[in-house]
């Protein structure tokens, strides 16, 4: 009996993980702003592939995250040198480290239950942490 209480346990808890580690990634796409912002970022997803554009001024800035792991070296803002984005999934949040700039940056992107996406960061500038955190709606 014992055995048998012990098994099942075991099975369900593996059907649970397996049911969460299969539950769907958010979808970033669409176009989204900060709430009285004039900036808008455009988030197209292609398979593995999610192209963040940032319109400043109507000036467009893409840049390319890889969302299967893989580093991916883009150019992150107007002026600035190359940089490694390396992306992964940690349950809904796309985590993503950047290196090779001046300051190293990581960055949290999930969705919130109201709709909105949040991205926070976190840059060591000159050896002390600064956090930010930004809460876009999606305008369509």
């Amino acid at each position: 009996m014992r055995i048998a209480v012990k098994t099942s346990v075991i099975v369900l808890a593996m059907a649970f993980v397996a049911a969460v580690a299969a539950q769907d990634k958010p979808d970033f796409s669409g176009e989204w702003k900060l709430p009285g912002g004039p900036n808008r970022w455009s988030i197209a997803v292609e398979g593995s592939k999610m192209t963040v554009t940032l319109s400043m001024a109507g000036n467009p800035h893409s840049t390319v995250y890889m969302l299967d792991g893989t580093p991916s070296k883009t150019i992150p803002c107007p002026g600035c040198k190359e940089a490694t984005f390396t992306s992964k999934w940690e349950g809904n949040v796309l985590v993503t480290e950047m290196t090779t700039l001046p300051t190293p940056i990581k960055e949290w992107r999930s969705m919130q239950k109201d709709g909105t996406m949040k991205v926070e960061t976190l840059r060591i500038f000159n050896g002390e942490p600064m956090k930010g955190t930004m809460i876009l709606s999606k305008v369509k």
